[in-house]
């Protein structure tokens, strides 16, 4: 509910802005600024969660913006512009190596945008539409939102995040001439076999380690003491079975708030324009 007041509020702002004017709204948080309403608390905490553990991991700096409409701060731009725009006036991800992502939702406008930084090369593109194609825009044509922000972090952070920082090229995703009829016949298996593997990925984390069973286990996590850029936080990671009722905590570190280049938070990156788009 804050955050929905939140976005009126910048609504009646940006209508008392000069026209002309360039306005983006500011970042609650450098994982998961959910403006639109799109998630509930635990979703939301679960995901910065993901986020925050990848940023630990990698250094690279993951972002989930989710809005009404672009039209709002910028009625002349079209989504990559808006994206680009959003990006770079936030300074997503590492200022020296230019590596942060950004996974914008656009609710009204039914509008998704992968935006990915400077650092990354054009073949990753291809990467991003799969994301969106195969993980997000399914999810979000059923109005499943989280769901669909859910596939589209963890698909981005196996596909992406991880084999850039570890150095690896874009996978080769090659097409040409009769290529389309062969994925006339492919397709069908291979959104099938994807769309197995999200159901049992959400069903079940594993087996119960007390009573051996599958798809009764879930996950919740908690900040117990925030960071702050002087002391490590602690989180606290739930695993409960509604079978059994096995339950079983775990306390994590947070890290510390880096210091930044940029007054957002983020590390100061800059945004190459590329990455994926997708309408629903």
């Amino acid at each position: 509910m804050k955050r929905i007041l939140i976005g009126w509020l910048l609504l009646a702002l940006c209508l008392a802005v000069p026209a002309g004017a360039q306005t983006y709204p500011d970042p609650e948080t450098i994982t998961v600024n959910d403006f639109a309403g799109l998630l509930p608390p635990e979703a939301e905490a679960e995901i910065a969660a993901e986020l925050d553990a990848l940023r630990d991991e990698t250094g690279i700096e993951f972002t989930v913006v989710t809005l009404s409409r672009k039209e709002v701060f910028a009625p002349d731009q079209d989504l990559e512009t808006f994206a680009a725009g959003l990006f770079d006036q936030w300074g997503i991800g590492d200022a020296s190596r230019n590596d942060g992502i950004l996974l914008l939702v656009l609710r009204g406008d039914r509008e998704v945008r992968l935006e990915l930084g400077l650092g990354f090369d054009n073949a990753w593109n291809r990467e991003a539409e799969a994301v969106i194609d195969r993980a997000v825009l399914p999810e979000f044509r059923e109005d499943r939102y989280e769901a669909g922000i859910r596939a589209g972090v963890r698909e981005t952070i196996a596909t992406i995040a991880r084999p850039f920082h570890a150095g690896q090229p874009a996978p080769e995703r090659k097409s040409g001439g009769g290529a389309w009829m062969g994925a006339l016949f492919v397709l069908p298996i291979l959104l099938l076999i994807f769309w197995r593997s999200i159901k049992d990925r959400f069903a079940s984390i594993g087996k119960c380690p007390q009573c051996g069973e599958r798809g009764g286990l879930s996950v919740t996590r908690r900040t117990i003491r925030p960071a702050s850029n002087t002391i490590n936080g602690l989180g606290r990671r739930t695993i409960t079975c509604r079978n059994c009722g096995y339950h079983s905590d775990e306390d994590y570190s947070i890290s510390k708030v880096r210091s930044s280049s940029s007054k957002s938070g983020f590390g100061g990156g800059k945004s190459g324009g590329g990455g994926a788009s997708g309408r629903w």
